[in-house]
């Protein structure tokens, strides 16, 4: 069988089986382990969240390592797969031409990238507030975080249990950030995009599929 128009072969299911979990494909940033942390925590028994094996930090490699990924592991957006690239778009004004290819990729292939800009760590501070502070470096952010969670480290392990109460805020700062951006004409996916993060996407793929029957 050959790849169909999106890149991949979705393997042939049987119709009178189960139901299965739908399948979340994450590639993230080289060998950070903050956002592996956390979304690993979302698996649940609708849910399984796979993430790429490949180590890339450069936004056109990490969509071709998601992409092997999904087409060795069987992804199907009909079964309501979905597969994501995570990435930060750090303060490299070249990685604007960096991630605008990743993004054609991604788009020619079902996939989808996640940035949040500057840094993962602006969808944690979401959780505590909306702010369109401005931000020198990823540094910065860390330290901003680290005066609402003072023992913050990119290896802590249960940032997922200590904000999910907090979660529907998140998604709320994350969208008021988004509107912030464009209404002052900034472009996404790029530098100045900022802050921003596009995280709440894939929390809202996940509870959808929570919360199907």
């Amino acid at each position: 069988m050959g790849l169909n128009k999106h890149g991949y072969t979705p393997k042939k299911r049987n119709s009178n089986s189960r139901k299965r979990k739908k399948i979340i494909f994450i590639a993230t940033e080289g060998k950070n382990k903050t956002e592996k942390l956390y979304f690993k925590k979302f698996n649940s028994d609708k849910v399984q969240i796979r993430f790429a094996k490949g180590g890339s930090t450069d936004p056109v490699n990490m969509v071709s390592e998601l992409l092997s990924e999904c087409k060795d592991m069987g992804f199907d957006p009909e079964a309501g797969d979905t597969a994501y690239c995570v990435l930060d778009s750090d303060f490299v004004a070249s990685k604007n031409k960096q991630i605008a290819l990743a993004d054609k990729k991604a788009e020619a292939n079902a996939l989808s990238l996640i940035v949040s800009s500057p840094c993962f760590e602006i969808w944690y501070l979401c959780h505590y507030d909306y702010s369109t502070k401005a931000f020198g470096s990823n540094e910065e952010v860390i330290d901003e975080l680290k005066k609402r969670i003072p023992q913050y480290d990119k290896n802590k392990e249960d940032m997922y249990e200590l904000l999910r109460p907090m979660q529907d805020n998140a998604t709320a700062n994350a969208k008021r950030l988004e509107k912030y951006n464009l209404q002052g004409g900034k472009k996404p996916h790029t530098v100045e995009f900022m802050p921003s993060t596009e995280v709440y996407r894939i929390i809202e793929t996940i509870l959808e599929a929570e919360n199907e029957k």
